[in-house]
């Protein structure tokens, strides 16, 4: 009886493990500034990029980017003044990974990740995708229109893996 109960115990473990969900779309190529590995998704290339070539990265079709991720460990200095207008000229989409202040601190002058008064956004989101430039409207995504496209992604459960399927969609929407 104690070996039936067992294996039925191990059964039910097995049954409540939560199966990885991946990203299937076409693949992309992300450029990273800062420290970023992506354990779920094969059909992503991450390019580890530096602040050099950073304006490069984001404005250079060329160079085939889909996205930029920039994550906490270079947060200090991603939120200079001095790269506002890079982010604003950006013709591929930025994601603040890990960026629980949204992308204020990133396009506002005056103000660092550091010294934004609040320490996270009301709406708890996790990361911010940020793109200033002309952006998809409509359900064909045929129109263009120049503004500020602004969208947060929300970490449930410690699932990484269905958050970054969400951003990495959301990208290809937008390529």
């Amino acid at each position: 009886m104690k070996r039936v109960l067992f294996l039925f115990g191990l059964l039910l473990l097995a049954g409540c493990s939560e199966e990885i969900v991946a990203y299937e779309g076409m693949p992309l190529k992300i450029a990273v500034l800062g420290e970023f590995q992506d354990h779920y998704n094969t059909n992503i290339e991450i390019v580890e990029i530096t602040f050099d070539a950073l304006e490069e990265a984001v404005t250079d079709a060329t160079l085939q980017f889909d996205a930029l991720f920039i994550t906490p460990t270079v947060f200090g200095q991603a939120s200079q003044d001095e790269y506002i207008q890079v982010y604003k000229e950006a013709i591929i989409p930025i994601v603040y990974y890990d960026a629980a202040k949204g992308h204020f601190a990133f396009t506002k002058e005056n103000i660092t990740y550091d010294t934004l008064h609040f320490q996270k956004l009301i709406n708890g989101s996790h990361s911010t995708l940020y793109l200033h430039n002309e952006i998809p409207i409509g359900e064909e995504f045929a129109e263009r229109k120049r503004g500020i496209y602004v969208f947060n992604f929300y970490l449930n459960r410690d699932r990484y893996d269905i958050m970054l399927k969400e951003i990495y969609e959301k990208i290809e929407t937008l390529t």
